[in-house]
Order: structure tokens, then C-alpha cells, then sequence
């Protein structure tokens, strides 16, 4: 009972008189963990600031309740050492008279391995589908929980369409158990599952109507209006709608670094570093990037770890940084890949999902091995095209369109965009390609000029590739906007000078007051490397081998 005591959160008491308060009353005998599903948060508040070491005898389903609180509250160590004392205390013969507590103890375990970011494979999976068939057809909720993480195993598989069957169970499940504040959970599966199919107008309305439903339900739930949110913020992104994706970011991340799951964090990340870098280029990503790893480390997360790196590759290498993507691809061990692309053999989900073969087949383009690019390209399309992950195919074949570029392949190289651009349809993806930028551009434009397309695209085509090459041209005309690899100018001495965001500048005040590296690092919130490489950037774009440089450099021309 000591470990537990000592894993509590300070919040929880753990000395006093041994008493079991109305709270913690009310949890073991109306439900247990099922009340957090029907949003009664204030319950388990109360409770978690009485709970003690002894209640996981007198009270084992409100403890295990406590522990599945805890654990979306990302504090999943905790709750895992309250999750093992109770595991212990029934096998070990202590706790009797608790019948269906089994049941409980496997429920909570999956909730909790979920928020540990736990690879769960197929064990886990029959082991969940055989509890549905034990589980009471009265107990609704419990029922639903089951489904929910039969949807989200499902998800991370990518057999869309049993995900999108379980969620819409669940959600039948949940709210005829009361549950509907656990139903509205599946809204952002149902999201993810619509934009990885293509279907990027129906993933916004999926969360639009999440948010309505959000506001009716009293108490307020933040937590979940950020997920929603955040959710929201990569769609947006997508759509190249960029003030929304920011405003919908700025007003999420906060909490949802707090109080979400695997999946939220990865497509906050991804959409935080993006827009850091559209606005801040290099250094702004690799900010942001720095900051998602910290969060990563602090929450034991290992996997997003892994999506954080692959993000790193996709920044470094659009900016063509590629002996820095280069050691990135070994640190992460995707350079097997290069050689033996076998996806449907890598178990972590981080690493079969589109993005990264997108990330090294654009790598190894700009590496001038476009050759290897392809069979990295072949293997992920197959996968992708089974798993009808059809965004993640639209990418796959735009990336293509480089690779063949760069071998001379001209009239292949526009099938296979034409083909990633019909893929898609009507639906407004415009940011993936935008991103890709004077790259991608030279080949939409041969495209447009009708040059070596054989019978030529059709009008829908064209139309899109317009719009595209438009957006290209109105992007170079917004101040402060940084197109990746073109951050450049020439100042009115003649030097050339780098367009300096906040971040630059803040740089710059440091070296000019003498601090070093790691003083520098410190007061920035990021690492050395990151430091390293920004003073690497500033002194390139100045002219300069020295920090002393440097400095009377950027004084000459009033950037100090």
C-alpha cells in the first residue's frame, strides 16, 4: 500500500482519519468509471482530493474509477500504480466478494494503456471482443467502452471500415447508457476516419457538429472542445485555410497537451510545426518541434516521439537541411525502409501511417536518388490502397510526380499528379501540394502548358491546377509569409539577409548581450541543437564564420 500512497498525486490525501466519503460512495455503488463517461467530472474531483491507499479494499471500483479519471487527465502512471495494486490485491486473494471486478480491471486496462501510448496488437483485440460477449446486454456503457477501443485498435489498423462500424455501435451503446458526453469521444474517430479516406469536407462537418453537441452539454466540457479543436486545426490546415487552423490551435493546444490521447497530440503537432514553419520557416518548426518532443518525453509517449521525428525529416528536408534529415532518418531507424520498404511488417502504427514514406521518398528525391524514391513509393501505395487510406494515396502519387521528374519521365510524372489531383476529387486539398513548393510548381505549370501529357488533363484538372499555381503566386505577395527553401533577400547594401521572424531576432539580442549556447537554449525554451543550428542559418544569411561577426554584421544593417 506505501508504493500506492506514494504514487498519488499530491492532490490526493493520504493521511487523516479512514473515512469514505459521499464521493467516493456514490462511485463504487452508481457505476464506477462509467460516471466520467457521463460527465460527471465534479464526482471524481471530490473524490480523487479524499482517496487513500485503504479504499482499494473497501472500495475497489471506485479506485479503478479514480485510476481511469486519472489516467485522461495524463496522469497514466498513476493511475497504472493504482490499476497494478488493485491487479495484485485480487490474485493475490485479498479482495473477495467483488464480483465482475475482472471485467472491470480489463476494461480500465485498456483505457489506460491507450493513455500510455501502448502498441496494442492482435491479443489485445480478442481479448476485447471476447469481454463483449460476456458483458451484460443492461450494462450499456461498459458495453460501449468496448467498442470504442475496438474502434480505436481498428483505426490504428487501418480497417476503416470496421472503425467507422464499432463507432457508430458505440455511440448507440453509450447513449443508451446515459453516456452521452463518452459518445461524443467517437465524433473524432469518425473525423479521422472521413479525412484519411479523402473526405476532408465531411471530417469539418464531423467536428462542427461535435462542437454544436459540445455546447448543449452542461457541466462545460473544455477538455474536449480542444481535442475537437485541434482535430479541426489539421483539417483547416489542409484546406490552406491558415487564419482559421491557427485561431482553432491557439485556443486548443493548452489543454489538449493536458487531457488527450495518442492521435490528438500527433495532428496538434503536426499542425502546430506546420504553421510554425509557413510563418517562421526553419527555425519556427524546429521550435515548435522541440517543444512537442518535451511534452513527448514528460507523458512517456514513445510512439509520438517517433511521429515528432518524422515531422523533423519533413521540416529539415523541404528546407533542404538533408544532411540534418539525414542523421534524423538514422536516429528515428527509418533507414531500412530505403532499402526494404516493408510496411505491412512494422507493427508501430506511427510508422505505417502515408506520412512516413512520403517524408523519406521526398528525402531521398532531394538526395538525388529519386530511383529509390520510387520503390519506397510502390510498397506504401499498395498498403495505402488496401487500407483505403485514399489521402495518403493522393500524396503518395503527388510525390511520385517528383520522383519521376527528376528521372526526365516528363509525360509519367504528370499522369501520376493528374492522377493524385482526380484521386481527390472536389474536396478542397490544397496545403499538401502548396507545401511542396517551386518543386512541385515547375511540374503544375508543364502540366498547365500542356508539355509532354500525351491526350492532356481534363478541364476539372486544369481548373484545380490553376487555382494552385494562383495560391503559389499570392503567397510570394504576403509579407512575413516564408516559402520553404526561399527565405532570402537582398538588403539595400547588397548583402543578403535573412527575413527575420521574432524568433531570429531574439537570437540575435542574446549573442549581442554574450550569452552562450546553452544559456541561450535555456532562456528559448529549446535544446542546444536547435541553437546550433539557428546560429548556424544566421551566421550563412550574414556573411559571417563568428558569433562576434555576426553581431557587428547585424548592427551594420539595423537588425539590432
Amino acid at each position: 500500500m506505501i508504493a500506492v500512497a506514494k504514487s498519488l498525486p499530491q492532490s490526493i490525501e493520504t493521511t487523516g482519519a479512514i473515512r469514505t466519503t459521499g464521493a467516493i460512495e456514490t462511485i463504487e455503488t452508481s457505476g464506477g468509471w462509467r460516471l466520467v463517461l457521463q460527465g460527471r467530472m465534479a464526482l471524481f474531483e471530490n473524490a480523487s482530493a479524499h482517496l487513500r491507499p485503504d479504499h482499494m479494499l473497501t472500495c475497489p471500483n471506485a479506485y479503478l474509477a479514480v485510476a481511469f479519471y486519472l489516467a485522461r487527465r495524463s496522469e497514466a502512471q498513476t493511475a497504472r500504480a493504482m490499476f497494478d495494486e488493485v491487479q495484485s490485491a485480487l490474485n493475490t486473494g485479498r479482495l473477495k466478494g467483488h464480483d465482475g471486478l475482472e471485467a472491470e480491471l480489463e476494461l480500465v486496462g485498456t483505457h489506460i494503456r491507450c493513455y500510455e501510448d501502448y502498441p496494442m496488437g492482435e491479443d489485445e483485440l480478442k481479448s476485447l471482443e471476447a469481454l463483449l460477449s460476456v458483458l451484460s446486454a443492461d450494462d450499456q456503457v461498459g458495453r460501449g467502452l468496448v467498442l470504442n477501443y475496438l474502434c480505436f485498435m481498428s483505426l490504428h489498423q487501418g480497417n476503416f471500415n470496421f472503425s467507422q462500424s464499432y463507432a457508430e455501435n458505440a455511440i448507440r451503446a453509450y447513449i443508451d447508457g446515459g453516456a452521452d458526453f463518452g459518445a461524443l469521444h467517437l465524433d473524432t474517430y469518425l473525423g479521422q476516419i472521413r479525412l484519411a479516406r479523402g473526405d476532408l469536407v465531411g471530417a469539418d462537418e464531423q467536428y462542427w457538429s461535435m462542437l454544436e453537441k459540445l455546447k448543449q452539454i452542461r457541466p462545460a466540457q473544455p477538455e474536449l472542445i480542444s481535442v475537437c479543436q485541434a482535430l479541426q486545426s489539421e483539417v483547416a490546415y489542409e484546406m490552406n485555410e491558415i487564419e482559421r487552423s491557427d485561431a482553432l490551435l491557439t485556443s486548443a493546444l493548452r489543454l489538449v497537451e493536458n487531457d488527450a490521447w495518442f492521435d490528438i497530440l500527433a495532428a496538434g503537432y503536426r499542425s502546430s510545426t506546420r504553421l510554425a514553419m509557413l510563418h517562421d520557416g526553419l527555425p519556427g518548426a524546429l521550435s515548435a518541434l522541440d517543444h512537442a518532443e518535451t511534452i513527448a518525453a514528460r507523458r512517456a509517449m514513445p510512439r509520438l516521439h517517433r511521429l515528432i521525428q518524422i515531422e523533423k525529416i519533413r521540416a529539415l528536408t523541404l528546407n533542404d537541411e538533408l544532411d540534418l534529415a539525414r542523421d534524423e532518418i538514422w536516429k528515428a531507424g527509418l533507414n531500412r525502409f530505403i532499402d526494404a520498404p516493408e510496411w505491412d511488417g512494422e507493427s508501430d502504427w506511427a510508422i505505417r501511417l502515408g506520412p512516413t514514406a512520403v517524408a523519406l521518398a521526398r528525402f531521398l528525391i532531394r538526395d538525388r536518388r529519386a530511383d529509390k524514391a520510387l520503390v519506397v513509393l510502390n510498397s506504401a501505395e499498395d498498403n495505402a490502397i488496401r487500407s483505403g487510406h485514399m489521402l495518403a494515396v493522393a500524396k503518395l502519387r503527388v510525390i511520385r510526380a517528383m520522383a519521376l521528374w527528376r528521372l526526365r519521365q516528363r509525360k509519367e510524372s504528370a499522369g501520376a499528379l493528374i492522377s493524385g489531383i482526380r484521386l481527390l476529387g472536389n474536396q478542397p486539398f490544397r496545403r499538401f501540394i502548396l507545401d511542396e513548393g517551386p518543386r512541385l510548381q515547375e511540374i503544375v505549370q508543364a502540366v498547365l502548358d500542356r508539355a509532354n501529357l500525351g491526350s492532356g488533363s481534363n478541364q476539372f484538372v486544369s481548373r484545380r491546377l490553376k487555382e494552385l499555381n494562383h495560391l503559389w503566386t499570392l503567397e510570394l505577395q504576403k509579407p512575413g509569409r516564408r516559402r520553404s527553401g526561399a527565405t532570402n533577400t537582398t538588403s539595400a547594401t547588397g548583402a543578403t539577409t535573412a527575413s527575420h521572424g521574432p524568433g531570429r531576432q531574439q537570437y540575435l539580442q542574446l549573442l549581442a548581450i554574450g550569452q552562450s549556447n546553452k544559456e541561450i537554449g535555456r532562456a528559448l525554451g529549446v535544446s542546444q541543437n536547435t541553437v546550433k543550428y539557428h546560429l548556424k542559418v544566421l551566421f550563412r544569411e550574414l556573411g559571417v564564420d563568428n558569433r562576434v561577426r555576426a553581431v557587428n554584421r547585424a548592427r551594420e544593417l539595423n537588425l539590432l
